[in-house]
């Protein structure tokens, strides 16, 4: 199972640490779906029960092919999709990319995990940043002989992805979709950190999407980077044999501080930049190769534009490709960079590829989740199918880097997150933990809490009940659900509210819940004219059906 967390994420902005830690720009809320993994929260027990989901699943595909990977990580529930909450048209819904269903969806999460009602950000200027590359359903769109509606460009333009958020939330913001292969969810999240810095946005939604649903993806990656026979990515490994081809579609929430429920981390500094792709006497060499020079230049730049000393980074989460040459590169130029100094403890280094396999465009946030549930547990995943860590690399054998192979306790600190696309592009991402223990005497009282809670059906609702009640109460983690309910969200159809108590053993217990279908629609309003008197006959028998007329009734006869 996975860990109890270990920290709290509610913050106030002073604790930060400056007079201008308003204005810092934190990640707020998180989402997704992974392979094998509908949620973030399935997501994190698969890294801590260690558990490979690649494979686990029959494949999408029979095709006979030498160049094929019959083990892929696969995404669940890409057929299902709730068009009218988020008013798309039936024949729309039908014609859209998968992706771009998925990420509207996950858009709604990861802003709900924020503390954050959607309909609160109607009007503001909320940036949406979407980083995908490859897509099957853009082209099959018109090649399809079977797609005979007109909503194909609407429905699979990569524009849309974003443009069809904006238009969701009716946000005022920048809106873009960006493709730059493996590191499209790292440009995303630069261009959505650097407007709001600049002030062009106040919030934004950062996603990162990827999917395999024909063969032919899996052959062509496979002519341009390592991808493993039996599904297991062997990160680090003396053994190590390409990585296994993964799926994700996932969203952050960011925002400033001083507007911020909670806060996960601080982004403090991100860069993506062209460096080069690896020239060979045969010609350029496609994939994650690069020179360490050259990447040991970009991260070291990166770091005197953050202002911060390269030695005061714990951890790395790195590519992790699983290509011998590649993995060794990558870990050369951290040592260049990171371990110059003499550290009072090795620099850690693990990598989500070994654990959900690689996930393309979506990998830079699939990286960044890791760490968020790192900064939450107090604990490292640690890497899958690491069992003989290589040896050929200086700072391995004198432990100036160790791979974190098992999970490993951590008290957080800065953590950078390196990014590697096979067009060139080098990406760098570096957090920090907003550590604020909790304290929960602060909220003592006698008084049970009241819990109104709405979502789109009444088995919702009755679902986040049973969650609250098998943990103790948490009144900060209440006061975003209070925060989330202030107001009315369309298209909610369920409602309900409990009443939680704590009896002696700290144990939640529910004195009162109840939960039921709502009509969201307006009633209507009717006027009775009944000319000189206000009855007509059978008035009386009428008003019998309400309790409170009838039992006054009876109570004249009996007198």
């Amino acid at each position: 199972m996975s860990p109890k967390p270990q920290q709290e994420t509610l913050v106030q902005p002073e604790s930060l640490g400056d007079a201008d830690a308003g204005n810092r720009v934190v990640i707020t809320g998180m989402a997704g779906s992974f392979p094998d993994s509908y949620n973030v929260k399935q997501l994190e027990e698969i890294l801590y029960n260690k558990v490979n989901p690649v494979g686990s699943r029959e494949p999408r595909w029979e095709y006979n092919h030498p160049e094929i990977a019959n083990h892929t990580g696969q995404a669940p529930d890409l057929k299902h999709f709730d068009a009218h909450f988020f008013k798309v048209h039936y024949l729309l819904a039908n014609a859209m990319d998968p992706m771009s269903r998925k990420i509207v969806e996950h858009t709604y999460e990861a802003i709900y995990d924020a503390g954050i009602c959607p309909e609160q950000l109607s009007g503001k200027k909320v940036g949406v940043y979407i980083g995908t590359c490859m897509s099957e359903s853009e082209k099959a769109c018109f090649y399809v002989a079977t797609a005979k509606n007109n909503f194909g460009i609407a429905g699979c333009s990569k524009s849309m992805f974003a443009n069809r958020i904006s238009y969701w939330l009716n946000v005022k913001g920048p809106s873009m979709s960006v493709d730059q292969a493996c590191c499209s969810s790292s440009v995303a999240l630069q261009l959505a950190y650097e407007a709001i810095r600049r002030g062009d946005c106040e919030a934004a939604v950062i996603g990162g999407a990827s999917l395999c649903l024909h063969p032919q993806q899996s052959i062509h990656t496979s002519r341009v980077i390592d991808l493993c026979p039996d599904g297991k990515t062997k990160s680090f490994d003396k053994n190590a044999d390409g990585c296994a081809l993964s799926e994700s579609i996932s969203v952050l929430f960011i925002q400033k501080a001083k507007d911020a429920k909670r806060i996960y981390a601080e982004v403090l500094h991100v860069k993506n930049e062209y460096t080069e792709i690896v020239k060979t006497e045969t010609g350029p060499k496609y994939g994650f190769y690069r020179d360490v020079g050259d990447m040991t230049y970009f991260i070291k730049q990166f770091y005197k534009e953050a202002n911060v000393d390269p030695a005061d980074v714990k951890y790395v989460e790195a590519v992790g490709s699983a290509t011998g040459e590649v993995d060794k590169v990558e870990l050369e130029a951290f040592n260049n960079v990171y371990c110059t100094q003499r550290r009072e403890e090795p620099l850690l280094v693990g990598s989500v590829t070994s654990n959900i396999g690689y996930t393309a465009a979506a990998s830079g946030i699939c990286s960044i989740l890791k760490v968020l549930l790192a900064y939450r547990n107090g604990l490292l995943a640690g890497n899958l199918h690491c069992e003989n860590v290589r040896d050929d690399i200086d700072a391995l054998r004198d432990k100036r880097i160790q791979v974190v192979t098992d999970h490993k306790k951590f008290n957080g600190g800065y953590v950078a997150v390196n990014g590697i696309s096979i067009t060139g592009i080098n990406a760098h991402v570096l957090l920090n933990r907003v550590y604020k223990p909790k304290d929960l005497s602060r909220y003592q009282t006698s008084i049970p809490r009241l819990v109104t809670i709405s979502a789109r059906q009444q088995t919702a609702v009755d679902s986040i009940f049973k969650d609250l009640k098998s943990r103790p109460v948490d009144p900060e983690e209440l006061a975003l659900f209070y925060n989330i309910h202030e107001n009315h969200i369309s298209g909610h159809l369920g409602r309900g509210f409990a009443i939680l108590d704590t009896n002696e053993d700290q144990e939640t217990v529910c004195l009162v819940q109840k939960s039921d279908y709502f009509d969201d629609a307006k009633k209507p309003l009717w006027f009775v004219y009944s000319g000189m008197g206000s009855q007509w006959v059978g008035m009386g028998a009428h008003l019998m059906r309400i309790p409170i007329f009838a039992a006054a009734i009876e109570r004249t006869q009996c007198g």
